[in-house]
């Protein structure tokens, strides 16, 4: 994968791009780029708290790629960031709420 990346000068890009490049010549995007779109698209219609939880979902994947988008991650963010799940489902909602929201917000990472 990563002498993919090379090849087509994406060091910066997933696999989704690396794939999209071989298979239908699209130009592949940074995570950066990719999360400044997914931010500029998907976050209208949250309240401001699952805006910020979802800014810091993907300020995660920018930093450290897509592994981060994992569900089993869920939990670790909502630790870090709320102290445990509780604490995040009394500012974010219940736990269906804040899971598909996590989700909803990767579709915008890969439109």
């Amino acid at each position: 994968m990563e002498d993919m990346r090379r090849l087509i000068d994406a060091p910066n890009s997933d696999i989704f791009d690396v794939l999209a490049y071989v298979r239908f010549t699209l130009a592949p995007l940074a995570r950066r780029q990719r999360a400044g779109a997914a931010r500029s698209s998907g976050l209208g219609g949250y309240e401001l708290e699952m805006r910020q939880f979802l800014d810091y979902v993907l300020q995660a994947y920018e930093a450290h790629g897509v592994e981060e988008l994992s569900l089993r991650k869920i939990r670790d963010f909502l630790r870090i960031r709320y102290g445990g799940t509780n604490d995040a489902k009394a500012i974010l909602g219940s736990v269906a709420e804040i899971r598909k929201a996590f989700i909803d917000i990767q579709g915008h990472l890969f439109r």
